[in-house]
């Protein structure tokens, strides 16, 4: 226990930033603080948007060592320090490394109960990872998926006792910050984008291939021959960024697109998107998605991962095969010249979002699956 009481719970994560950070510290704001006392342990420093509202502890880098086998070994040890110091009553765990660890400590003893997440659907896990999470299987306590299809790999991949894995899905909070009509155009204006374009935008993480934004790029033409008046949005940063900047000037898009780096309010460019986009070839369940649904924008999504879960085809925007360019190109399209269709799917949108991807439901969830295993 912790003090006065309180449930001592430890996050331990490899990072802690992107979607699946803005959603743990997003989460963290809803727990009564006099009955949970929540510490993160982080391998990496903060690259969220949210800032943290709990005790955050980096661990040090490794300088020479920072490498495999040594960083691991470096960081078990530290984190093993950290675990036996604070005595947490729960552990839960994300990424790869991090749930490894969470379980060696759990086969010491040094952990009484261990909860892990599963964020997507272990693309960047291979044959090497999965052994050693089907060869531990039986030390979580539970495993928590954020959505049925993240589930269903879990089962199949990690060969996992059913009664072990629940889905509970991501969320954002109950009311998107509102957006003026005067900072709606000082946003425009800041990107050179005019009042008579249609604002097609992508949030992603341009490290990670799996996002598909290349294949955003190839639907552009397509669309702009269609809708001239369409502009293409990228908010994002990463390794791939330079890659894509020379794909749009090789396919003649350079003037359509633009690349407004990461944005920490964000909520400033979901508010002049006509249509939210995300092009990915595998997905846990998309906090863009909810977001821009979250503030009245269709989204256009590949029939991947979580995304079925999160948007109703034809009624909150459309679904369509991943890799798909055409039909992705038609799709969207298809909202861009229809005004009322915007519209309507629009407020869909924003209804099932505050209907059935609550954050402060989702905080009450986590927190009584720690009661029950407590």
């Amino acid at each position: 226990m912790g003090a006065n009481g309180a449930t001592r719970v430890v996050f331990l994560t490899d990072d802690l930033g992107g979607g699946t950070g803005n959603h743990l510290l997003s989460m963290m704001k809803y727990w009564d603080k006099n009955s949970w006392q929540v510490e993160i342990l982080s391998r990496a420093p903060l690259s969220a948007r949210v800032s943290p509202d709990v005790p955050v502890r980096y661990l040090p880098q490794n300088g020479l060592f920072n490498r495999y086998p040594f960083n691991q070994i470096l960081d078990f040890s530290r984190i093993r320090k950290e675990i036996g110091e604070r005595s947490p009553r729960i552990v839960h765990a994300y990424f790869f490394w991090s749930i490894l660890f969470g379980r060696i400590l759990k086969w010491e003893g040094k952990i009484r109960t261990l909860v892990e997440n599963r964020e997507d659907q272990g693309f960047g896990w291979g044959a090497h990872e999965y052994a050693w999470l089907r060869r531990t299987k039986g030390l979580p306590d539970r495993i928590i998926c954020v959505s049925e299809a993240v589930r269903q790999v879990v089962l199949a991949r990690e060969q996992v006792n059913e009664d072990r894995v629940e889905v509970i899905r991501n969320g954002v909070d109950p009311f998107p910050v509102s957006v003026s009509v005067e900072e709606a155009t000082e946003t425009r204006s800041e990107l050179g984008i005019d009042a008579d374009h249609l604002v097609v935008g992508m949030v992603a993480n341009f490290n990670r291939s799996v996002k598909g934004v290349s294949r955003f790029l190839d639907a552009i033409p397509e669309i702009v021959r269609e809708v001239p008046s369409a502009r293409f949005l990228l908010l994002g940063r990463g390794k791939e960024e330079k890659a894509l900047r020379e794909k749009a000037r090789a396919l003649g898009i350079e003037p359509f697109v633009l690349f407004a780096g990461f944005k920490p309010d964000i909520h400033r460019y979901y508010a002049i998107m006509d249509v939210s986009a995300l092009t990915s070839f595998s997905e846990g369940l998309s906090i863009t998605l909810l977001e821009s649904m979250r503030c009245g924008v269709p989204v256009v999504a590949t029939r991947v991962g979580g995304n079925p879960e999160v948007v109703v085809d034809g009624v909150t925007g459309y679904l369509v095969p991943p890799g798909d360019v055409p039909a992705f190109a038609s799709r969207t399209v298809e909202i861009l010249v229809d005004k009322d269709l915007r519209r309507r799917m629009g407020e869909e949108a924003r209804r099932r979002v505050m209907r059935d991807f609550r954050l402060d439901d989702v905080a009450s969830r986590y927190l009584a699956l720690y009661e029950r295993l407590g």
